[in-house]
């Protein structure tokens, strides 16, 4: 029987062992990337918990963690990024991937970090190890010709534009500014200040009365100098001023740019903005996963009305299993230990109705517990349908 072990790696050794690891998982090989390049890339980060699993002294399987802050209905929780899980194909089928994730979600949990999200390789894998799939963010196709009428309006406000690597931490300051407006947006803690001096975007700040109501990170991409792309990643506005302002400065670029496309949350509806705008939508990526990593410690957050008890069944984080009663008090979320159960829910459950993601009548169906009807409605009322959406991309 090979011996197996499970330890953090830093240093030269994880340099080493993440430079092969995500070359061959998750880019088109050979050859690899450049390895001194890939090296500052992966020394950049900040505040990062990488974990790899030994098969006698060989490196089988890794799983790294970042840390951000995330908004869960109205608070601010830590959170934990996963990324980086692979398996050297010599060792696949055996368990491993699991293995280690299991050992890092329980250094991230002997932190108190409540939550965790990641993109996923294949959602059935993580759906198994609790998480549920959030809402597909979507990208908005359209001529910038069609805001043309927006050029004749006084918006009354301007667009400053500079480049991210000399506006890094104003953007930095915007997106602390817009996560307590976004359900499930989360920010990296220590960011990406060493991509942000490539000065790869610019930023356009809509502004009225001094005051800062939208942003927008965007590029233009092609060769032809009248037939650009122009590619926004980010856009975020705090009112309607905020919003036609940003897509006015898209219309200045009528005769550079023949194609506009915006990243857009799962709650945009671009094809609303204006009448002919022909609005084509298509998936930004793939959709995120996420699930509760302490029950413990969700509390707090903004909730409707009632409680209900249930058995919560865990068995990647044993620390979740047992017998919890959820309570709304003072429109805040109140966890307890208690006895009784009204239902069982699995993770996948909670992380739902936490969430937001599905309705309590999916879980029979899913497998993911038992509730009746009259408790899906108590379900319903404290923890109403929402629409998550992560912001970052890791």
């Amino acid at each position: 029987m090979p011996k197996i072990t499970i330890r953090p790696v830093v240093g030269d050794e994880m340099l080493e062992i993440a430079y092969w690891m995500s070359s061959y998982a998750f880019r088109a090989s050979p050859p690899f990337p450049d390895k001194e390049e890939r090296f500052e890339i992966i020394k950049s980060r900040k505040g990062i918990d990488y974990f790899a699993l030994f098969e006698d002294d060989t490196p089988a399987a890794v799983a790294a963690s970042t840390p951000l802050t995330q908004n869960v209905r109205g608070s601010i929780f830590n959170m934990s990024g996963i990324y980086n899980v692979a398996t050297h194909p010599a060792y696949r089928r055996k368990g491993y991937s699991r293995k280690v994730l299991a050992q890092l979600l329980s250094t991230i949990h002997d932190k108190g970090w409540p939550f965790t999200c990641l993109y996923p390789f294949r959602e059935s894998f993580y759906e198994r190890l609790g998480y549920v799939t959030f809402p597909q963010p979507r990208i908005a196709k359209f001529s910038p010709s069609t805001l043309q009428p927006l050029l004749k309006k006084d918006l009354e406000g301007e667009v400053e534009i500079t480049l991210i690597g000399e506006g890094y931490e104003s953007y930095r300051q915007w997106l602390y500014e817009m996560q307590p407006r976004i359900h499930g947006m989360g920010v990296f803690e220590h960011g990406n200040e060493a991509g942000a001096k490539q000065n790869q975007s610019w930023i356009a700040t809509a502004r009225a009365d001094g005051e800062a109501i939208g942003l927008m990170l965007y590029s233009l991409k092609g060769e032809e100098v009248t037939k650009f792309k122009f590619h926004a990643p980010r856009f975020y506005y705090k009112n309607s001023q905020g919003k036609y302002l940003l897509l006015e400065w898209i219309a200045r670029h009528i005769d550079q740019a023949v194609e506009a496309e915006i990243w857009l949350p799962p709650s945009e509806l671009p094809e609303t903005w204006l009448t002919d705008m022909e609005v084509q939508t298509e998936p930004a990526w793939i959709p995120p996963l996420g699930r509760v990593l302490d029950v413990e410690k969700i509390g707090g957050m903004q909730t409707g009305l009632g409680s209900f008890t249930a058995m919560i069944s865990d068995p990647l984080c044993p620390w979740n299993e047992g017998v919890w009663k959820f309570e709304s008090a003072d429109n805040a979320l109140q966890v307890s230990k208690a006895k009784d159960p009204q239902c069982g829910l699995n993770i996948n459950a909670l992380s739902a109705l936490i969430y937001g993601t599905h309705d309590p009548s999916d879980f029979s169906i899913r497998g993911w517990g038992n509730p009746s009807t009259e408790l899906q409605e108590t379900m319903r009322s404290i923890f109403p349908y929402r629409l998550p959406f992560l912001h970052e991309y890791y």
